[in-house]
């Protein structure tokens, strides 16, 4: 599958490397990895991430509530760190509930719209609020202090939806064309288009209709083009053009931009 790495006990695991940046030169391959969670991850996977990819540094966007029980687990000589995008302090009565009904689709979904999550100005929140500018400022803080031959990986809990945005972020910071950081965005529904037909044929048989069920499989499975469409257009109308939220939201310099083309394309 297009731009996938050989991980098997990982879903929506792929990279960055092959696409083509505005100057003509491309993306390294190898070296810029995203996927969904790495719980559960299989030795041979482990092996694979260390020895054929050299992992560096895992990035980790999920939020806390969502570690427990669900741990990445500790690989020798890789540094991982975790950055929480979503800012969910203004919902203290939610909290508590949010951690006992974290397996609950239902509950899920009922939480997260009270929160203001799961709509089309969901990508939004996350990139403005000062919680996920901070996330994704350190996030870009790891890619510039890599070794040059150590692989980044990041990820949340499905790779999706705060993974995508972080890849889109850099992407834009590499150069690469919009149309394809879509295209790269969108593959998600192609690495999990075996799971959400499953969980769609999972909400129908608990006889939940139509409009449930595309809402549930938003939540764990699939992307939205919208969302990423109304996240770029915010960027351009609040900053003039993803590089300008790079540059005053998260305090990337030019010369940081630069450092990152002569890293990770070539």
């Amino acid at each position: 599958m297009k731009q996938s790495i050989p991980l098997k006990s990982i879903l929506n695991a792929r990279e960055l490397g092959g696409y083509r940046s505005d100057d003509g030169r491309m993306v390294r391959k190898g070296v810029l990895l995203r996927t969904a969670c790495l719980a559960g991850i299989a030795d041979e996977d482990i092996r694979t991430l260390r020895e054929d990819f050299r992992l560096g540094d895992i990035v980790d966007f999920r939020m806390k509530m969502e570690l427990a029980g669900a741990e990445d687990p500790p690989m020798e000589g890789v540094r991982y760190t975790h950055l929480d995008v979503i800012d969910i302090s203004g919902y203290p009565e939610m909290s508590q509930e949010l951690q006992v009904n974290l397996s609950d689709i239902v509950s899920m979904l009922e939480l997260t719209e009270k929160m203001g999550m799961l709509n089309e100005k969901m990508y939004i929140g996350f990139l403005n609020e000062e919680m996920g500018r901070k996330a994704f400022s350190g996030f870009f803080r790891i890619l510039l202090a890599a070794p040059p031959d150590r692989a980044v990986l990041w990820h949340c809990t499905s790779g999706k939806d705060r993974t995508g945005l972080a890849a889109m972020l850099l992407l834009s910071a590499l150069g690469v064309d919009e149309t394809v950081m879509m295209e790269d965005y969108l593959l998600t529904n192609e690495y999990n288009a075996r799971r959400i037909a499953g969980t769609r044929q999972a909400m129908k048989s608990r006889g939940y209709d139509d409009a449930f069920a595309e809402k549930a499989t938003l939540l764990l499975d699939g992307v939205d083009e919208s969302f990423m469409r109304n996240a770029l257009v915010f960027l351009k109308r609040q900053f003039g053009s993803v590089t300008g939220y790079l540059r005053d939201a998260l305090e990337l310099s030019e010369d940081d931009i630069l450092a990152l083309k002569e890293k990770y394309l070539a």
